[in-house]
């Protein structure tokens, strides 16, 4: 399974994919896949290596999430 984290907001991924980058963490802005879609539709980023670090990045600055999913995820 892909390391996924899933947002309400295009702003939201937005906001999240360049506090990675500033940590030196890939992460692929993409729509949320249908599979993983609770609802409406989403944004989401793939984050192919350290997912643990970008997950607790994500956690620790409070941005709003929707879900993590992956072999770290929380």
């Amino acid at each position: 399974m892909e390391n996924i984290i899933t947002f309400a907001s295009v702003t939201h991924a937005m906001k999240a994919r360049e506090l990675l980058r500033r940590h030196r963490i890939s992460a692929n802005l993409i729509r949320t896949p249908a599979k993983l879609r609770r609802g409406s539709c989403g944004y989401s980023l793939v984050i192919p290596r350290q997912f643990a670090q970008a997950a607790a990045l994500v956690r620790d600055n409070r941005l709003p999430y929707r879900h993590m999913f992956g072999d770290d995820a929380p």
